[in-house]
Order: C-alpha cells, then structure tokens, then sequence
C-alpha cells in the first residue's frame, strides 16, 4: 500500500544507436513500432527519446533495435536467459527430448494455457504436450532473435510465440519478421526441421491445434549444448550463439543469404562511383565502415554491421547499397578493403593530399567555370598548406 515510482523497463545507449548521423535518419524501427508513442526522433542530437511514463514495458523496440542500443532491463536479458536453460536443462536431465519452448504473457498469456489444461482434463482437446514448457514474459515482443536462437542452442527443438490478441498489429509483424530470418540461419546451417513460430491464438482450441502441429514440425538442434551466459549485450550475445550454431552445423556454407530484416550483412561499394570521401565512414555508428590513416582505403568489417543503412543514405555519390547476409568465412570478422584509390601528390610539396580520381574529378567540374582560370585552377592540385602560401608568394 502506498506509492510506488513506475518501473522503468528499458535502457537507452546512445552511442550504440544506428538512429541518425549528420542530419540523416538510418535506422528508425523503435519509432516505427512504438505502439504507445513513447519514443520520438531527436535528429539535432542523433538519437531517439522515450518517455519512460508512457513506455509500456513491451519491449519491442528491443527486440527490432539491431545494434542493442534498446535493451530490456525489467527483467534484464541475462537473468532470461539464466531461466531458460535452467528450464530445458533441467527438463533433459530428468528424461526428457526435444523440448519445446512456449513463450506468453504472463496475464493473457497464462490464462490461455490455463484454459487449454482445464479443457483437457474434461476431453475437449490434447491438452499441453508434456514436452512444451511454457514460459512466461512480461509481453511476448521483448524476446528477440538472439534470445531464441540461443534457447536452440541449449537444446530446444521448438521455440513458439503465443499472441493472444492483446499485441499491436506491428508487435506480430515485426516478431514474424525476425523469425524468418532465425529460420533462414538455421536452414542454412543444415539444420532440419521448424524451429521458430507465431500462434495467434483467440481461444484455448486454437493454442491447442497450433502445439499439436508444432509437435510434428519440431526441428533439430545442435548436438552439444551451449554453455554461455546470455549477455547484457545484444550484438554480445548473437555472436556467441551464431559461433555455436555454426560450430555443430551440418553444413556450412560459405555465406547465409537472410531477409531484408536481417541485423546482418554486407555493404555492396559501386567502386565507379566511390570517390573515396569517406562521408559513410563517419556516419557509421558500429565501425563496420573505417579508412586508412596511411592511404586511401576503404575497409569493412562485416562483423560489425548492423544494416542500418546511413552508410547508404549518407554517400553523396549514391555508390552504397546493403545486402542482408550471414558470412561464414574467417573473414567476417576481419577489415577487408572494399574500395582504394591512387593517392594525388600536391604538385608544390609531393605530399599526398587526396585521391586521382576525387582530384580529377574536381578539375574537370571547374575548369569552365570563370573563378578557376590559369593560377586559380593550378592551385586545386596543391594541399592546403600550400595552396595558402603559394597565394601569399604570388
């Protein structure tokens, strides 16, 4: 009895957000899917805002943020994931196969499966197989691709979400959306089988077809189990259960073709049209896209990208598009030069200053033009050191 301060359910991580750089917007999808209008865009400052006394407690800006600038704190990613393995660890230890895992709401949610036990002991239907083990959450769209890509790496053969008609329309879109792509890397790791679905569940009778379906379409999971701790970390925790999966997989290809909702890819550089001025790389907001101090290089790490798209949206040339991927070679995780240059030596001094191709460029635009005629124009080809005291000599 008493007053009580609201609970605050997420945090916010300014410096991993891929929202806005210079004035342009990358990655909108915790604005977009704020049903309650509690997170607004702040261009000016290169982030989002969230009203703490409107948020909800849903999660699923967390669960659609790619980068985990948006994470959920109440509870807190890793004490989800420590009940999840206890929950199939414990079930495989006492006998049991193939668990499947059934994330609901706990008001909802929790009546549904309620509904569906009650109905069974009196012969109106199957009643929950004994192998579903149901798991309640706050709201079902704060569980994310990372946390159910690693309940299949500790061994579960099924991981089902129960919409009972209390989510926002863009809370079961976007949760299909990051299932299709779970299931895409899961399929192109050689792993068979249904591992990811969405019930939309009105009455008991509905949530008890979609289990017995499920009980048919289970899928299978890595021979060992995986043995890390859910981070705090989104990216964290991704990459530790996508090294796992890829580890036991059944096949291992060189690359994973994924969905357009994919926090994974690579970056396609149009090298004709590259003019190397490095706009994407102080746009990016991972340190997917770097230069090099010592020569005109670009250079990715794919690793690091989370398809954001300011990269794209930044480039003045129009030269960069994305393309969803998972890249199975050592590679990945190392800086690759995706486009380079022959520096231009400053005709005074020899000190490179910029690239032939930028420099070129820049003289055939002024050559006609009346202010860049005899010295002016000479003048472009020096540095800028040079340029000033070639001026004051003259």
């Amino acid at each position: 009895v008493g007053e009580f301060e609201k609970p605050k359910f997420f945090a916010y991580k300014q410096k991993l957000c891929a929202h806005s750089r210079n004035e342009k917007v990358g990655c909108n999808a915790c604005v977009d899917i704020c049903s309650a209008e509690a997170i607004t865009s702040d261009v000016a400052r290169q982030q989002v805002k969230v009203n703490p006394n409107l948020c909800v407690g849903c999660g699923a800006c967390t669960t659609v943020c790619p980068t985990g600038a948006m994470t959920y704190v109440y509870p807190r990613a890793s004490e989800q994931g420590t009940k999840l393995r206890t929950l199939v660890s414990t079930y495989e230890r006492a006998g049991g196969s193939a668990p499947i895992v059934l994330l609901h709401s706990q008001e909802r949610g929790q009546a549904l499966v309620e509904e569906l036990g009650r109905a069974a002991r009196v012969g109106a239907g199957a009643g929950v197989p004994a192998n579903v083990i149901p798991f309640p959450v706050w709201h079902v769209a704060s569980t994310g691709i990372e946390l159910w890509l690693t309940a299949v790496a500790q061994g579960a053969a099924h991981v089902t979400l129960l919409a009972s008609g209390e989510e926002a329309p863009q809370y079961v879109d976007a949760l299909e959306a990051q299932m299709q792509v779970a299931q895409a890397l899961l399929e192109g790791l050689g792993y068979e089988g249904s591992h990811f679905s969405l019930v939309r569940a009105k009455d008991a009778t509905d949530l008890d077809q979609h289990l017995q379906l499920v009980m048919r379409r289970r899928g299978e999971a890595p021979k060992a189990r995986a043995k890390f701790a859910v981070s705090a970390e989104k990216r964290t925790t991704a990459e530790l259960v996508l090294d796992h999966l890829v580890e036991h997989a059944p096949r291992k290809p060189e690359s994973i073709a994924l969905p357009a909702a994919s926090p994974f890819g690579t970056v396609l550089v149009d090298k004709d049209k590259c003019t190397l001025c490095m706009s994407c790389v102080g746009a990016c907001p991972a340190s997917a896209l770097q230069d090099n101090q010592t020569s005109p290089q670009l250079r990715f790490i794919e690793k690091n990208c989370v398809q954001c798209g300011l990269c794209a949206k930044t480039c003045p040339e129009q030269a960069i598009t994305l393309q969803p991927r998972l890249l199975l070679a050592p590679e990945r995780k190392q800086p690759r030069v995706v486009n380079e240059a022959q520096p231009y030596a400053c005709i005074r001094c020899s000190k490179p200053f910029g690239t032939l191709k930028a420099i070129e460029g820049m003289l055939g635009k002024l050559a006609g033009h009346p202010m860049f005629q005899g010295e002016a124009l000479q003048r472009l080809k020096m540095c800028g050191d040079c340029r000033v005291i070639d001026m004051y000599t003259d």
